[in-house]
């Protein structure tokens, strides 16, 4: 009796084992099917700079990262570069070194990993002294942190991009002080124009300001956008030259200008005549406007001032430039023509007319000279006629 109750336990012992272990491996091979075979390996999405590595296995990523980071050396058409005012810096990539064992350490599966990237001391020391040196940042250098600049190339270098463009006017925040009276151009208030009501519209139209006129950065600047809701065709004409003459000096690029191409020779002569360089007119009935582009990283401003009910100033404030910019006014005298007639009525007395070329000469920290011409007027003479019978 207690010999059968033994082999009865005994039995039901092993069926319990032999259906526990057939359960278990059917459970593991339904586990490896799914996702046991990925052990070890890294999850879908996961990246490591550029390189996507889900699916792999530690030993198979680090190879591949070592001929991504070679082919990331040896591309001359990857850019790392500081820029100020279209002055360039280069970054050196080679000198940035990466460490894989760390990078893929702190690795996270599933979304875009940066590569742990750092210069040696040496070379960011050498770095920090090539930046200080640069001629075209002595201005700002005490407003800028270059430790941080660094950072962010290091951090595109560890997600392993293809172009880094670090602006310094980005990390000089408000950088008040900078700000300076950059040029300056009187002008005369023409008959039937207040200058107080002038400079009391643009305040009303800019409050925030106290009547400051901004021209923002990377932007095309239109007179008539942006005070014609408050000037008329006269009060913008007046301005705009002005404007157009404050503007020669610098690198602001001239995109429409239409002017009165003829000189009341009763009040001038060619060498007394004042708007060469800044004649202007504004007719919105017919869409001439003025206009000009800021291509420049900061904003600037121009303010309207009073000099008395005849006259006033328009001042540019902005940043300096680094660069020495100096317009040329060029004159070209044409000669007039003699004509005949018998009709006395038609006599008139000839003027020679005259081309204007402004010619606006660059002169960068290096003593490198850039010449563009920017602006064209043309002045026809006035012919001659004389009595004939």
């Amino acid at each position: 009796m207690n010999s059968q109750f033994r082999n009865s336990n005994f039995g039901f012992i092993l069926y319990t084992a032999i259906v526990t272990i057939m359960v278990l491996a059917t459970g593991f091979v339904i586990w490896y099917m799914t996702v046991g075979y990925r052990v070890g390996t890294f999850g879908p999405d996961t990246r490591l700079g550029s390189v996507y590595i889900g699916g792999l296995t530690e030993p198979e990523v680090i190879p591949l990262l070592d001929e991504r980071i070679d082919y990331w050396y040896s591309d001359d058409t990857i850019r790392f570069q500081l820029t100020y005012q279209d002055y360039v810096y280069y970054f050196d990539r080679d000198l940035i070194l990466f460490d894989l064992e760390l990078s893929t350490y702190k690795l996270t599966d599933g979304i875009t990993n940066e590569l742990v990237a750092k210069y040696q001391t040496e070379d960011l020391e050498m770095i920090r002294a090539e930046i200080s040196a640069l001629p075209f940042l002595q201005d700002v250098l005490p407003y800028i942190d270059i430790n941080i600049i660094i950072d962010d190339v290091l951090s595109d270098a560890e997600l392993m991009r293809s172009y880094s463009n670090k602006h310094v006017e980005d990390y000089l925040g408000e950088a008040t002080e900078l700000v300076v009276e950059l040029g300056s151009s009187p002008f005369r208030v023409p008959e039937g124009v207040q200058i107080d009501s002038v400079i009391t519209d643009i305040i009303e139209l800019y409050p925030e300001t106290n009547g400051q006129i901004f021209v923002p950065e990377k932007t095309l600047f239109d007179i008539t956008s942006v005070l014609g809701s408050s000037l008329n065709d006269q009060e913008l004409t007046m301005l705009s030259s002005a404007m157009l003459a404050t503007i020669l000096d610098t690198n602001f690029i001239i995109n429409e200008v239409h002017y009165e191409p003829d000189i009341d020779f009763t009040m001038y002569t060619i060498d007394t005549y004042p708007y060469f360089g800044r004649n202007t007119v504004i007719t919105r009935i017919v869409d001439e406007s003025f206009s000009f582009y800021n291509p420049n990283e900061f904003s600037y401003y121009f303010t309207v001032e009073k000099t008395d009910d005849f006259n006033g100033e328009l001042k540019l404030y902005g940043v300096p430039f680094e660069y020495d910019i100096e317009a040329n006014i060029l004159k070209t005298e044409i000669p007039y023509i003699t004509q005949s007639t018998n009709n006395v009525n038609y006599l008139q007395i000839g003027y020679n007319g005259v081309i204007i070329d402004v010619e606006r000469v660059i002169t960068d920290v290096y003593g490198n000279v850039e010449k563009d011409n920017i602006l064209f007027e043309f002045y026809p003479p006035i012919n001659r006629i004389i009595f004939e019978p």
